[in-house]
């Protein structure tokens, strides 16, 4: 027979204290004492079943961070255990008390005082915890937002970017709704206080937590299934997942050790925060001196190099990925030392590839080739993902005469067989650099900047361009 019992994720509200205290003499009647609150479980003992009252009060001086236990914890408990409260557990202010006597005396009598002492002991920190964490949300939406308006066709087609703004979402939701839903409660609390009336109870939030576990788990399987076809990226991202997990519980074991050895609050939260932070950089100097140490990371590639030569005194990969458009498409050519690479990223709103041919380093003469093809799933974002291309042509002129500009000019599409063509100008001469639009996709293509194109390679360009 189990002698203990853990409850995970109990989602409960402290200021929902009717339905805690409730559930907690529901289990005391089944045989189930409690017997600790830790951060992510509620923790039993076996017991005889009996029918108890228990109760949910506070106390300011016992923080998260101040040494415990906390001055005038002991003598308040003693003061309880005399009116017939005796504890049960309790979580830095959090207290929970239990009683055989069905009419012990309440601990809190006094509304004002007791709203009082709510407001100082998890009222504040709570306001201040997710203040802190909407601020740091909205950090990172603006930077994600700023990413989306200077690299929008990477952001959108980044499986990972788009996962940051999920993830970013049920925070947001859950930070405000937690702030509005407290600044709610304080209103009541304050109208029943003036009218010494009991206070009410802040209902326990659980769908939206539970909405927010849920959904942090489908966007973990979604960030390891987005790394799938690279074994080297999804070990990085468990085995950094697995440091995070260390690290939290090295700093909060530290954190106990010095409550207990009764260090200065102030001085616990520097040195807590002082261990997370030396991991984090140990973590980092770690991972790149790794990086540093293993030759162009393979272990990290997606797919292997099919050879590697020697030139200059280093090695270099050669890959043999399938392109939808070559250099012998275009020109009569009798080489067969071609390296031809695909870097396709996929997600819901956009597709982009990019794609390059080059010859052996040393091999002179030969030409290369370069272009990207971005498809775009929704109609209304095609004009950001243009945009994008004909601001990086343009990024720098604002630091240049009129006379030396990089611009896109509208030049004949029909021998590309697209709606629309742009090529770049630099400095007034036209470059071998286009751009072609469909209706749903666009392709910027660099060619050799010596060759003289005819139709007849424009349309096998767009032909080819346009199928990929």
């Amino acid at each position: 027979m189990k002698h203990t019992k853990r409850e995970w994720m109990p989602l409960y509200s402290f200021l929902d204290r009717k339905r805690v205290t409730g559930h907690l003499a529901d289990m005391a009647a089944r045989g189930w004492m409690l017997d600790r609150l830790g951060t992510w479980s509620w923790h039993y003992r076996r017991a005889e079943p009996k029918h108890l009252r228990f109760t949910i009060t506070f106390f300011a001086g016992a923080g998260r961070f101040s040494p415990a236990p906390a001055a005038g914890l002991d003598t308040f408990q003693d003061y309880c255990a005399q009116a017939g409260w005796h504890r049960a557990a309790s979580s830095d202010q959090v207290q929970v008390f239990y009683s055989e006597d069905p009419d012990a005396v309440p601990i809190d009598t006094d509304p004002a005082a007791e709203l009082e002492n709510i407001r100082r002991s998890i009222g504040k920190p709570m306001v201040h915890s997710y203040i802190a964490l909407l601020l740091i949300i909205l950090l990172y939406m603006a930077m994600n937002f700023r990413s989306l308006l200077t690299d929008t066709v990477n952001t959108l087609s980044n499986p990972a970017s788009l996962l940051s703004f999920a993830g970013e979402l049920p925070l947001l939701v859950l930070a405000v709704a937690s702030l509005t839903l407290y600044g709610r409660w304080l209103r009541k609390a304050k109208a029943a206080a003036e009218a010494n009336l009991p206070l009410p109870d802040l209902r326990s939030a659980r769908g939206l937590s539970i909405l927010c576990l849920v959904w942090a788990g489908l966007l973990m399987v979604g960030a390891l299934a987005s790394l799938g076809d690279s074994t080297g990226m999804v070990l990085l991202t468990i085995g950094m997942l697995l440091f995070f997990a260390l690290t939290w519980f090295l700093a909060n074991t530290a954190r106990k050790a010095m409550q207990g050895l009764r260090f200065p609050r102030w001085a616990n939260l520097l040195v807590t925060v002082g261990i997370i932070a030396a991991m984090m950089i140990g973590e980092f100097a770690g991972l790149l001196a790794f990086l540093l140490r293993t030759p162009s990371a393979v272990w990290l590639e997606d797919r292997p190099p099919v050879e590697t030569y020697t030139a200059h005194g280093m090695t270099w990969s050669v890959y043999a990925d399938p392109i939808p458009l070559r250099v012998e498409d275009l020109i009569d050519i009798d080489y067969d030392g071609w390296s031809t690479e695909a870097d396709v990223e996929w997600s819901p709103l956009a597709t982009h590839g990019e794609y390059r041919q080059d010859a052996r380093l040393g091999d002179k003469g030969l030409p290369e080739l370069r272009y990207e093809i971005v498809t775009v799933k929704i109609p209304f974002l095609y004009g950001l993902c243009k945009r994008d291309f004909i601001q990086w042509v343009e990024r720098d002129n604002d630091q240049l005469p009129v006379e030396y500009w990089e611009e896109y000019r509208t030049v004949a599409p029909a021998p590309w067989g697209a709606e629309e063509v742009l090529q770049r100008y630099s400095s007034g001469e036209p470059v071998n650099q286009f751009l072609l639009c469909w209706p749903d996709r666009m392709a910027e293509v660099n060619l050799p900047w010596d060759w003289d194109l005819t139709a007849d390679q424009m349309a096998v360009i767009g032909e080819k361009l346009l199928n990929a």
